[in-house]
């Protein structure tokens, strides 16, 4: 009907709507006949409206097929549409306006007197009562999307999922309508070889039910009937959720999947899984992809080195276990020296001898352990193992076969090799990037290192927080900001109530004596009854709470130092009065907090670019026994770590006991819940990422006193 009202020839309108759909998608031609355009000035509307229908019209040649008719060509991808489209929130209702009733005011009477309106008496019946307010509507219930499923097999990174296909409208990726693509059996082979190496089991990536999916799909084509769209749907899901789990895995390391949204990945400084997926197939690079998610730093691929050989050595039975007996020390000789010295042979301290008894290493049988008496004499060379496998194992090195030592050879290959395991999976929590300078604190091997440039140049022992789950001290990353010289110490309640006024109430001159002192600090308001009113009114309290404090001095519990970055854990490193818990070889002793070492030497460190702060200038304000705080100029970042297992500079196999039995949780099931050990189940998250936590304002300090002021 509207080109009824035009004039001119529809062809001419056609042509001219081609045209300029074409300078519309091409910017050279719009340049170039840019006055052409200038012809709509001189259209009028009647001439206007065919020019556009035939625009239109020709548009609908050039612009691709709407979504929906897409989907309707390909039933694989509105399968998985359906599914993932049943867990969105559904959207609200639309709820129709509440009709407001319009009270209308009593009519005026036009003989009324003005003047006395105000004092009027108005009649019940002429005023109106006011709209009845209606209920307000219940809070909806919290919409909880229901899991998504293949047979049996949950699928589990479902929102990187959802993410992934709804950037490419539903697509599949790993089938069409005629079957599985060849990259489905490249991200099958490749997870299945590389997941092995990384200390995880492949078995918890659906690779059983993406065999059986694919199985039931072959024999659909062998026996020539129609591929089913769903079971296509259903494998696409599979093999995209195992490329998401081993990808988070070995990247990410132990994370919540529904939280790992756009923000994540950029916040964390991690690379998205979504867009790595959609490059790994576009550039048909699955294998190389999947080999680029474990960490490249040295701590993760020496581990991964062992790891084989110790796989190696329990396939092959381990190692024998040596009696319980008197301790073992250079001039012993028997049966037990013979299982030591295979022991020590299998873990790579001992150096086989001339006579070839590889075949006796991994074989724990009585029969078939060398026992000549050559090989049966603890001799200096056997001594020198001991030594080398005490300092390998964080034990006092004497070359005695002690009660301690005698421990720590008994345990199993098998538990070894979880302990590589574990400890790799606890490195793939790690940023990538730990910076050029950071502090490291390794809680089982009571130590703290100072990188540069992954060179340590500094280090020092610590004393760690007790081995019971209180006072476990917790596995994170943040930023050192500030350090505190003669700090107070504000008593914790549960230490306070405890553990000092206990010591208190035995001994009254306790606190006076350890410098305690109790203070009152506001904590708010509280309604309470007014004793002076009659009428039963309330009236507001000030209430405060009780802190003990134990001021600046050598007695301090924090010592003279306290280096501060703020976390959810109030952890923090601090110096300590009691320097002879150093001399320990297991240091827990703490509420969680770290003591350390060399509290003068780490603070110079920090504070080695001012000027002002010189060892002598620390040294001279920490005798003035007032509190201070110093800001750094660099703040930097915090490790608190848990390594039982790790390879050295010198390529030694370091392993630590496990205080907390952490090790003992295994590696993780993804298919299954694993009982664990009672003091292993308040194991603290590890934190991938720094805690955004600020430190307090920073105020205007006084200048560090100078050494050559005190006396």
């Amino acid at each position: 009907m509207l080109l009824q009202g035009g004039q001119g020839h529809p062809m001419e309108h056609k042509t001219l709507g081609r045209r300029f759909v074409q300078q519309l998608t091409n910017p050279l031609l719009f340049a170039q006949h840019h006055r052409r355009v200038r012809l709509f000035g001189d259209l009028r509307l009647h001439e206007i409206i065919p020019l556009v229908s035939a625009m239109l019209t020709t548009l609908g040649t050039f612009l691709p097929p709407p979504v929906s008719a897409q989907l309707a060509l390909n039933p694989i991808a509105e399968r998985i549409r359906t599914q993932l489209e049943a867990r969105k929130l559904p959207p609200e209702p639309v709820l129709p306006p509440t009709p407001v009733e319009v009270i209308s005011p009593p009519p005026l009477d036009a003989n009324a007197d003005p003047a006395n309106d105000a004092n009027a008496e108005v009649p019940a019946s002429a005023v109106s009562a006011p709209p009845a307010v209606s209920a307000l509507p219940e809070k909806p219930a919290k919409f909880i999307p229901p899991k998504l499923y293949v047979g049996k097999e949950l699928i589990r990174a479902t929102a990187l999922l959802t993410r992934f296909y709804e950037g490419r409208d539903y697509q599949p990726v790993w089938t069409t309508t005629s079957g599985p693509l060849p990259q489905a059996e490249t991200l099958l082979t490749s997870i299945q070889e590389e997941a092995g190496r990384e200390g995880l089991r492949a078995s918890e990536y659906h690779l059983a039910k993406i065999k059986a999916v694919l199985a039931e799909l072959g024999l659909g084509q062998a026996t020539q009937r129609t591929m089913d769209p769903a079971l296509l749907a259903d494998l696409d899901f599979l093999l995209t959720d195992a490329f998401f789990l081993y990808g988070a895995d070995t990247s990410l390391g132990p994370v919540n999947l529904e939280s790992l949204d756009e923000k994540w990945f950029i916040k964390n400084n991690e690379a998205d899984l979504v867009p790595l997926l959609h490059t790994a197939l576009t550039s048909n690079q699955i294998l190389d992809t999947i080999r680029s998610f474990p960490p490249k730093q040295l701590g993760y691929t020496r581990l991964r080195e062992v790891l084989v050989r110790y796989r190696d050595i329990t396939a092959h039975g381990g190692w024998p276990s040596i009696p319980a007996g008197p301790a073992l020390a250079l001039g012993a000789s028997g049966k037990q020296v013979a299982k030591l010295r295979a022991r020590l042979m299998a873990s790579g301290d001992l150096a086989s001898s001339s006579v070839d008894h590889s075949a006796n290493l991994f074989d724990v049988s009585e029969n078939r352990v060398p026992v000549s008496d050559s090989e049966a004499i603890f001799d200096q060379e056997v001594e020198q193992a001991v030594q080398k496998f005490q300092r390998r194992h964080g034990l006092p090195v004497n070359g005695i076969v002690g009660g301690e030592t005698l421990a720590a050879l008994n345990v199993s290959a098998e538990t070894r090799t979880r302990q590589i395991t574990m400890n790799m999976e606890r490195r793939r929590s790690l940023p990538q990037d730990l910076g050029p300078r950071y502090i490291a604190v390794n809680v089982p091997n009571f130590t703290l290192d100072v990188m540069e440039n992954e060179q340590q140049v500094m280090s020092m022992k610590v004393v760690v927080g007790k081995m019971i789950k209180e006072n476990a001290t917790p596995m994170f990353s943040a930023k050192m900001t500030y350090i505190v010289l003669n700090p107070y110490w504000y008593v914790p309640k549960t230490i306070a109530e405890k553990e000092l006024w206990p010591l208190h109430q035995r001994n009254p001159s306790y606190f006076g004596r350890n410098n305690f002192a109790v203070r009152r600090i506001p904590a708010g308001y509280k309604q309470v009854p007014d004793p002076d009113a009659t009428d039963g009114s309330m009236k507001s309290v000030r209430v405060y709470d009780y802190v003990l404090r134990q001021g600046p001095g050598p007695k301090n519990a924090l010592g003279r130092v306290k280096f501060m970055f703020p976390n959810p854990y109030s952890v923090y490193l601090h110096d300590t009065p009691s320097k002879s818990l150093f001399n320990r070889t297991v240091r827990a002793f703490s509420h969680g907090c770290i003591r350390i070492e060399k509290p003068v030497e780490l603070a110079e460190y920090l504070l080695r670019d001012s000027p002002k702060w010189s060892k002598d200038a620390i040294e001279a304000t920490i005798r003035r026994s007032k509190e201070q705080t110093v800001y750094l100029s660099d703040p930097l970042p915090v490790y608190i770590q848990y390594w039982t297992a790790w390879v050295d500079d010198d390529g030694e196999l370091q392993f630590r006991t496990d205080i907390y039995q952490y090790d003992r949780l295994g590696p993780r099931l993804r298919s299954g819940r694993k009982a664990t050990p009672a003091s292993a189940q308040s194991q603290p998250k590890i934190r991938k990422s720094t805690p955004q936590v600020q430190p307090p304002p920073q105020p205007t300090a006084p200048a560090p006193v100078q050494a050559s002021t005190e006396k």
